[in-house]
């Protein structure tokens, strides 16, 4: 069962009790933990990521490096690596550590697409379409606070969209800085960087991720089935964008979960076709008996 973060509550405090998705259980999850890609800081510098800015860096062998020009005392950028182990640094895990009760910020905060119960955090007004953890990143670089960009980390009601960023809005239940005033400020504040920097089918570009073939040109958005929510402009890095959508292999994993069968080769949902099929040869042999 999963465990809900007690965080600060103010009278204006709307926001619906959001489990904490360090505390996410992947083992309960219709989406099985071999479908979420793996990163790992053990990669090197990748000079294509795009963070603007002269002088800007990022993580190394270490895992954590400081990014330059991304606001006041630094962003620090956990470098992931594409379809890798999950291995880490120490100075990463000390990192992570560090940063765990800093707010977190998930593109699905701010996902005009989404309602409070499937994860948005901000008014519908507020909200925009295709938000991008690359582009919180730069919504919060000005405020001099301190922040870290998890590329890797995904919402467990958003697996599609992964990235996370953490601010140090607080410590010790003083604000770090008069220019946000609390959680639901640096919400507004993001809020109104996002619709004034809509999300354009180039923008994944933004964000390379090492280990990741990068594309000469914008990818086309990914196939999305009828009644799922995902957005139609996602990081290069979603498992949605494999091979230009869900694909038909994940799919029947989804049935044969749904339907209690263990992931992997032999699902429920292979039975099932089989058994249609079977059930469809042997009507017809019954057919052919009766002729005769």
């Amino acid at each position: 069962m999963s465990h809900a973060r007690v965080e600060e509550v103010s009278d204006s405090d709307s926001d619906p009790d959001v489990m904490d998705p360090s505390q996410f259980d992947p083992g309960q999850s219709i989406l099985s933990p071999a479908d979420i890609p793996s990163f790992s800081s053990s990669s090197p510098p990748n000079p294509n990521l795009g963070f603007g800015g002269p002088g800007t860096t990022s993580a190394g062998a270490g895992g954590v490096g400081g990014v330059g020009g991304l606001g006041g005392p630094g962003t620090e950028f956990l470098q992931p690596r594409f379809n890798s182990p999950r291995t880490g640094s120490a100075e990463e895990a000390a990192t992570v550590e560090r940063t765990r009760s800093w707010q977190c910020l998930y593109p699905v905060y701010f996902d005009a697409n989404r309602s409070r119960a499937d994860g948005r955090r901000v008014g519908k007004d507020q909200a925009v379409a295709n938000p991008l953890a690359r582009e919180i990143v730069d919504a919060v670089a000005g405020l001099g606070l301190h922040v870290v960009f998890e590329p890797g980390k995904v919402h467990p009601k958003d697996w599609s969209n992964p990235g996370r960023v953490r601010v140090l809005v607080k410590e010790g239940g003083v604000a770090k800085n008069s220019r946000v005033k609390n959680k639901h400020h640096l919400y507004t504040i993001v809020s109104e960087h996002l619709k004034a920097h809509p999300t354009t089918e180039n923008s994944p570009m933004r964000l390379r991720v090492a280990g990741l073939p990068t594309p000469n040109k914008a990818v086309p958005p990914p196939a999305i089935p009828r009644g799922w929510k995902m957005g139609s402009i996602l990081p290069l890095h979603s498992p949605a964008m494999s091979g230009g959508g869900v694909s038909d292999d994940f799919l029947k994993q989804m049935m044969g979960e749904l339907s209690g069968s263990p992931a992997g080769g032999g699902s429920d949902s292979d039975a099932v076709a089989a058994g249609a099929a079977g059930g469809s040869s042997k009507k017809k042999d019954k057919k052919k008996k009766g002729k005769a």
